[in-house]
């Protein structure tokens, strides 16, 4: 496979990876002439993602080369923005960073980072600061913290089963996932467990694009799946459907957990979640005896405050019916195999700080407004834009106007950078090499050659954080290329697998020995070594030590009668692809016909949806597939293109992880006139 540095070869064809934090890390081929990409295209060498991309994957080399795109340093003046050469920005981010630890401990910057770029090599950002003495850095999660914890307390770890493993269930629920528009590869597989017999649920208080490929949809209300999955749990236990050999062998706390859910009848859980009795027994004894079970779960269910706790009682269900750990079974949640394999230690550089300290990411905002000792004086933001996809954006807003320095690195003027003062234009990862190996939907390692060389004025963060370390002369940040990083990174997977860099960059390499099903040695990662449904680590970290369910997500009331749901769209990671939206659109409200009648809304037409924290100008989709009850609008759209649901959304986290419960939102909808001095002016008075 040839790479950017094949001079001699005009045309030619280059292996990549996309790079978007998404559950399918698709292998990329690109046709290339010259020094432009044709077109791209799956590789058919990873057996999951395949020969095609989705919608976001085509959009690629759109982003590449917009006209968007940030090719200058942009320096905010009294003025306005000017662009500034890269010596005159490093050395203002350098003078900065010097006067700020001359005066102040370190953590007086806070670092934003998350996952807009699914590179290794991308958190190099976290040596430099580490480096530099350490600062405030964000902890917990906006997208799957609670999941993850719970399945740590329930599995000591989350593991999933490779797709291909579908073709074994007989019974599938797909639980508040919706692959059709959000790991698209995963649904030639469920269509081949369907004809294979399997029979597939979807459950979700939406009706997504995905109920087209199941048997059956089950709606329940927003935030109730856990009292839906303990109902289950009662009729599985009374009605003699456990595995008793299994759970006697492999589980721990099944007395205590199954004394617990004697309360969730199927008619009190009726009552809960909206669903029939008849179809909470129904959907129960398929699970327990149509065998195996796969269960697909999916965010949405773990953004309410409940939501760790829903997550663990769904992973009961597996374990009592003795679905965890066979072929066709499982609770697929995340797909941490590869991690071990590769020592991102090695370019955290953890060991180098001398000074810690974290905000919960859900609580950035209020974080900022009440930090003291020291107070954030100044912001460094990569891979990130939290102005859209942090909490309560309108009060972030305000937060960041507070701080006295702000630095954003991007490819685009989000509105995060429009909120700062100065910002750094990196390089797409198709002018880049980097590895991918986050997948939560297989087990392959993808490398990212370089597909075509970029604008030299456009340089790799490598080089922006090496010039940095340089003009702050620190240690243990040596001027190296990316293959010297990259070669020590994956030193574990060379010596356990036998896997180098040269490997990597010749085409996608599934992890070898790796079992297509998760947990099938039975070993679990919990002290105990078992499925833990009673976790002595949960009741330690202040949590029930069984799942329980608890109603505590917000209910509706006069002013804001309706759930207000975000979920993601089809044709953007978060709020990454929306620079290309059209700038005089406005995002989409979806109601149900008898609430739009209810509201005196007609389809088409402009509503104000309203929350406690703000509110969104919006054009109306009146949907007969939204359950009653509920207001919907898709997250990324930016602010500055009059979008913004995250303003609308106030602080919440889960009841664990640290997770941003984006789905405790109640709201209002309504017509009528836009008055002004609403979430977009809020916005905009901070960007001055």
């Amino acid at each position: 496979m040839a790479t950017a540095n094949d001079k001699n070869c005009r045309a030619r064809k280059v292996s990549t990876s996309c790079t978007l934090d998404c559950w399918d890390a698709c292998s990329i081929i690109a046709d290339v002439d010259g020094n432009r990409i044709v077109s791209i295209a799956g590789n058919p060498d990873n057996h999951v993602t395949g020969v095609f991309l989705c919608s976001k994957g085509k959009k690629h080399i759109e982003m590449l080369n917009s006209p968007e795109r940030l090719r200058k340093p942009m320096y905010r003046t009294a003025e306005g923005w000017t662009d500034i050469d890269w010596d005159m920005a490093l050395d203002l981010v350098a003078d900065k960073l010097q006067a700020l630890r001359s005066r102040y401990p370190t953590t007086a910057l806070l670092h934003c980072y998350d996952c807009g770029n699914g590179g290794l090599l991308k958190g190099i950002d976290r040596r430099f600061f580490n480096a530099f003495g350490g600062a405030t850095v964000p902890k917990g999660s906006l997208c799957w913290g609670a999941g993850i914890a719970a399945q740590k307390y329930d599995f000591g770890d989350s593991l999933s089963h490779d797709p291909d493993d579908l073709q074994n269930s007989r019974t599938i629920l797909i639980w508040s996932r919706n692959p059709a528009d959000t790991g698209v590869h995963l649904i030639p597989f469920i269509q081949k467990a369907a004809k294979n017999g399997a029979y597939i649920v979807v459950i979700d208080p939406l009706e997504t694009a995905t109920v087209k490929y199941a048997h059956q949809h089950i709606s329940p209300k927003p935030g109730t799946d856990g009292a839906l999955a303990l109902a289950m749990a009662n009729v599985i236990i009374s009605e003699n459907l456990a595995d008793d050999a299994y759970v006697a062998k492999h589980v721990i706390g099944f007395d205590r957990f199954s004394e617990y859910v004697k309360e969730f009848t199927p008619g009190m859980a009726s009552g809960i979640t909206g669903i029939p009795a008849e179809a909470i027994v129904s959907l129960a004894r398929r699970y327990g005896t149509q065998k195996p079970s796969c269960i697909l779960l999916g965010y949405g269910l773990q953004r309410y405050s409940n939501g760790g706790n829903t997550v663990r009682a769904i992973d009961a269900l597996g374990a009592i019916t003795g679905n965890i750990g066979i072929p066709g079974g499982g609770v697929n949640y995340a797909n941490k195999r590869i991690g071990k394999y590769i020592d991102d230690s090695v370019i955290d550089g953890e060991s180098l700080r001398k000074n810690f300290r974290e905000y919960p990411r859900p609580r950035m905002a209020s974080f900022i407004e009440n930090a003291g000792d020291p107070p954030v004086k100044m912001v460094f933001t990569a891979r990130a834009n939290p102005a859209t996809q942090a909490m309560d954006s309108n009060r972030l807003a305000k937060a960041f106007s507070k701080v006295d320095f702000k630095v954003t690195m991007d490819l685009f003027m989000t509105d995060t950078a429009r909120l700062s003062d100065l910002v750094l234009p990196c390089r797409h990862f198709l002018e880049d090499e980097d590895i991918i190996y986050t997948s939560m939907g297989h087990s392959y390692i993808n490398y990212c050659n370089r597909v075509v060389e970029p604008d030299p004025w456009v340089p790799s963060e490598l080089w922006i954080f090496n010039e940095l370390a340089g003009r702050l002369d620190l240690e243990g940040f040596p001027i190296q290329d990316e293959r010297w990083w990259l070669e020590r990174a994956i030193l574990p997977l060379t010596r356990q697998k036998g896997i180098t860099l040269d490997d990597l960059k010749n085409g996608p390499v599934q992890l070898p020995g790796i079992s297509p099903v998760a947990w099938d040695s039975f070993e679990f990662k919990t002290p105990s070594g078992k499925i833990e449904l009673y976790s002595e680590r949960a009741l330690a970290d202040g949590h029930s030590p069984i799942p329980v369910f608890r109603n505590i997500n917000p209910k509706p009331t006069g002013r804001y009668p309706y759930h207000f749901l975000t979920p993601h769209h089809r044709d953007s990671l978060h709020s990454q692809h929306f620079v290309l939206a059209d700038g005089g659109a406005r995002p989409v409200a979806y109601i149900n016909p008898a609430m739009a009648t209810a509201e005196g809304i007609e389809d088409g037409s402009k509503a104000l949806v309203s929350t406690e924290a703000g509110n969104l100008l919006c054009r109306v989709k009146v949907d007969k597939n939204i359950r009653e009850g509920i207001v919907m609008v898709y997250e990324g759209w930016w602010i500055q293109k009059s979008g913004g649901v995250n303003q609308l959304i106030p602080e919440r986290e889960t009841d664990m992880g640290t997770q941003a419960a984006y789905n405790d939102c109640m709201c209002n909808i309504s017509r009528g006139l836009y008055q002004g001095d609403g979430s977009l002016d809020i916005y905009q008075r901070n960007c001055q």
